[in-house]
């Protein structure tokens, strides 16, 4: 029996003037519908949503649909998203649970509370006649872009006839940005799809880059000449020849397998078994009618309309049934085994088109906004004042390069990833003859005997991509920039590192960019250190120190100066020196690109080398702060602080030790270039019970104050100055029912089978879960709840139903199990670790730091419980 009027119904009505102008966007649920409104150029999105009401009960469930709004902006192509609704959340009441999820449903997703933006702050959409109060529940969320085209949002307190008020916004479609499809054709408008090649296409290939390169030129006085300080310019000009001449070779003979886009007609699931050979008969059968003189009447005729049908029946076929057709082929790749296909259907089924705003800070025009970026990206590079290293004269002996080290290098590069400005890929050279291997290693150890490089290695393309689909899509700042460098310029950059390993090795307290070394590791030594003082009745000071562009503030001067002091062979900075000092860059927006510019400092983008050179320029300050005699003492260890590359981690149990640190980094910045933003920087006092009441000074970074905050999020991972869990679970638990909407909106054509892999791959991994000690019983039964309801959701079976029944069926591990098997991984991982932090820790052998930690505790605890 339903007592009352049904909860619920979502409605959106338009004037029959606009249906040219309106789609309706099917999201396969019934508390929330969504149009697209289409005026000139300009698109936008309107949801109308209804939530549960505010109870205990309904919590899992309200989340759930504010992951589904979250996970579908994520994936929605366009930026201007407006949504309208009872969201059933109190944001003026402090106490209201789902106002506190709303308000931190927005802050996550980037979205703007445009309501609480217009209105005052004692408004009210809903009336309650039993307890003659009021709430705020309606609301309008919007994007940042679709927030600043609003005029206008209002209660319309006039038009009450019931309970809720009604809520209404003005919208000027003309302040909406202008937005067009990218029709980005890669270079050149060509490429080779390895993937789809057969083996006599790979052969084919092999076989001509063996006949082209045997064609190329060997300028035996250059690659003979053994005087490391040669400056014999023909000797460089013939080098480069030679490179040219060998990634035209490459090239061209992969000219046949290119691929042009615009003759790419269909790549629909099932069209090869479904429509193909009725495509083909149909196309025969016009031959044979047209041979026939275009008869009227009579059999060709006849079977030329035939074929015809039957050709459009199989398109709209295929066209209608795409989605269960792409899921039985990931189904039919998964039973068979093929991982590799069956992941490719998945990245076709997550791939969104991209669109381009139409102007950027105002200007607008492919080629000027491409010059824009340029100018931009100039500024940004060129902002160091840096004097030209100079080399000298070199007495080393010349590095050689062996075919077999060059075509071991080429092994281990990537698959699949976009080519530079000379077109060439990864796959280009795994795949040809191995007389590549050989050329190349004569002309790269010419190369470094002379110090000089060719140009296409130098120029790097810069493809700007938007960071935050929510915020401005026409601003500079909301975009990050993508390298794309030279497939040859990595080769020599691995083989460089491979021997630069000797000399750039960093201290201990550096964790990133290292082998066997992870965030999760460096989180773990920052949580022990400070749980083992604050068990001993100390208090700790963290700080949190954010550095402003840091890989991009290298100075190129004082990074070759480094470089000298650690012994590097004189032939190797030589050609970075060059390498840096030649190199230029260009930006690619749609397809405009711009004029190339020079760069003056920072390393290098897309560079394989990059983050080893930042961690040996970033040493100095490891060494410093550690000399500094204030700290943790864990064992016979101090420590102070703890790095991931330019995120820098410090400690100190005393506030003149603390502030001694900022003043090492200040002093650092000052002398190297390293600009911090102390707005972004916080300050964690973790206290203990005696010392809640206390008063702290503040704390300085190049003369500016730092914020005291009671968490922050530290490489990913979420910390309070009580260093409880409860926040970090809670984000894992929004992750959750973001990933399965993501999931059940995409795949749920798809078999149980293949839900159960994407599950496995979406939803198991835990961020830093095995980190998770102190949190109360409640957060940990509502992350469980979660859990459960994912897999749930994803299956498409109802809350009520056994959730043990569902994991045992799937073969899938219950939260607990998944739990413990992560703990005994990453207790594996640390007792495998060689960093000298992470032994002092958990090794018997440096310490008892292991025996009395209560993550270790914790863990015991977890694995030894009879279940």
């Amino acid at each position: 029996m339903v007592r009352g009027r049904i909860p619920g119904g979502v409605a959106i009505l338009w004037r029959k003037k606009y249906d040219p102008m309106i789609s309706i966007i099917r999201l396969e649920v019934d508390w929330c519908i969504a149009i697209k409104v289409m005026h000139n150029m300009n698109v936008f999105i309107i949801l109308n949503v209804y939530t549960p009401y505010d109870c205990y009960k309904n919590e899992d469930e309200y989340m759930n649909r504010l992951a589904f709004l979250n996970s579908y902006i994520k994936e929605c192509t366009y930026a201007n998203i407006f949504v309208m609704g009872d969201l059933n959340a109190d944001i003026s009441d402090d106490k209201s649970l789902f106002g506190q999820h709303l308000m931190q449903f927005c802050h996550d997703s980037k979205l703007v509370l445009s309501s609480m933006k217009f209105l005052p702050v004692d408004s009210y959409t809903y009336i309650s006649e039993a307890w003659h109060t009021t709430s705020w529940l309606d609301h309008v969320i919007c994007t940042s872009d679709a927030h600043d085209s609003l005029e206008t949002v209002e209660i319309m307190y006039g038009l009450t006839t019931t309970d809720h008020v009604p809520v209404s916004m003005t919208i000027n479609v003309d302040n909406l940005p202008d937005c067009s499809r990218s029709t980005e054709d890669g270079a050149n408008g060509v490429k080779v799809n390895w993937a789809k090649q057969s083996k006599e296409d790979v052969m084919f290939y092999c076989a001509r880059t063996d006949v082209l390169l045997r064609e190329v030129q060997l300028p035996m006085d250059a690659i003979l000449c053994s005087n490391i300080n040669c400056d014999d310019d023909t000797h460089c000009n013939d080098l480069g020849e030679m490179y040219n001449s060998i990634v035209s070779a490459i090239y061209e003979a992969s000219r046949p397998l290119h691929t042009h886009p615009r003759k790419v007609k269909n790549t629909k699931p099932g069209w090869t078994k479904y429509v193909a050979a009725h495509q083909e008969a149909a196309k025969t059968a016009h031959r044979a009618w047209v041979i026939a003189g275009r008869p009227r009447q009579g059999p060709e005729l006849e079977h030329k309309k035939l074929t015809h049908a039957r050709y459009k029946y199989a398109v709209r076929f295929v066209g209608k049934h795409e989605q269960a057709l792409r899921a039985h082929s990931m189904a039919e790749n998964l039973l068979g085994n093929n991982v590799t296909e069956f992941w490719k259907e998945v990245k076709a089924t997550n791939r969104a088109k991209a669109v381009l705003p139409c102007h950027i800070e105002g200007v607008s025009g492919g080629d000027n906004i491409a010059e824009q970026w340029r100018l931009h990206y100039a500024a940004l590079f060129n902002c160091i004042k840096s004097e030209p290293y100079c080399v000298g004269k070199l007495k080393e002996e010349v590095i050689h390069f062996t075919p077999s080290e060059v075509y071991h290098v080429i092994e281990q590069l990537a698959d699949n990833k976009a080519s530079g400005k000379d077109n060439i890929t990864a796959e280009h050279l795994k795949l040809a003859s191995p007389r590549v291997a050989a050329l190349l290693s004569i002309c790269l150890t010419g190369l470094m005997t002379h110090g000089i490089l060719p140009d296409t290695m130098l120029t790097v393309t810069l493809v700007p991509v938007i960071k935050d689909k929510a915020g401005k899509i026409g601003s500079l700042d909301n975009y990050r920039p993508i390298a794309l460098a030279s497939i040859l310029s990595k080769v020599l950059e691995k083989m460089l590192l491979d021997r630069l390993s000797e000399f750039i090795y960093t201290t201990e307290n550096q964790f990133g960019f290292k082998a066997k070394h992870s965030t999760d590791l460096c989180i773990y030594a920052l949580k022990e250190a400070v749980e083992s003082y604050r068990r001993q009745g100390s208090t700790i000071f963290l700080g949190f120190i954010d550095a402003s562009k840091a890989f991009d503030r290298v100075n190129h001067h004082k990074l070759f100066t480094k470089l000298k002091l650690r012994g590097v062979p004189g032939c190797i900075i030589r050609i970075l020196v060059y390498w840096y000092a030649k190199q230029h860059m260009q930006v690619k927006w749609g397809n405009s690109l711009s004029s190339p510019f020079s760069v003056g400092n920072g390393v290098r983008q897309g560079g394989l080398l990059s983050p080893a050179l930042f961690n040996l320029y970033m040493d100095s300050l490891s060494k410093q702060l550690g000399k500094c005699k204030t700290g943790c003492l864990i064992g016979n260890t101090l420590l102070n602080h703890l790095m991931y590359a330019d995120d820098l981690a410090i400690m100190s149990p005393s506030t003149v030790g603390f502030q001694q640190l900022l003043d090492i980094c200040s002093e650092y910045g000052v002398e190297f270039d390293v600009k911090y933003n102390a707005k972004k920087s916080v300050v964690l006092i973790c206290r203990t019970k005696e010392d809640q009441k206390l008063h702290f000074p503040t704390f300085y970074l190049s003369g500016q104050s730092l914020c005291v905050s009671y968490c922050t999020k530290y490489l990913g991972h979420i910390i309070t100055d009580r260093l409880e869990d409860d926040a970090d679970m809670y984000r894992q638990r929004r992750m959750l029912y973001v990933q399965a909407n993501m999931l059940v909106r995409k795949f749920h054509h798809c078999s149980d089978d293949v839900k159960v892999r994407l599950f496995r791959a979406y939803c198991t991994p835990m961020y830093a879960a095995p980190l998770w000690v102190n949190y109360k019983k409640e957060t940990m039964r509502k992350l469980q709840v979660a859990y459960n309801d994912c897999l749930r959701i994803l299956l498409e079976k109802p809350r009520s139903s056994s959730a043990s029944k569902l994991f045992c069926d799937s073969g899938l591990s219950t939260l607990q199990a998944l739990l413990r098997n992560l703990m005994f991984k990453f207790m594996s991982r640390l007792d495998e670790s060689q960093n000298c932090i992470i032994m002092m820790l958990t090794s018997p052998r440096c310490s008892s730091a292991r025996y009395q930690s209560y993550l270790w505790k914790h863990w015991y605890g977890c694995l030894l419980r009879l279940s």
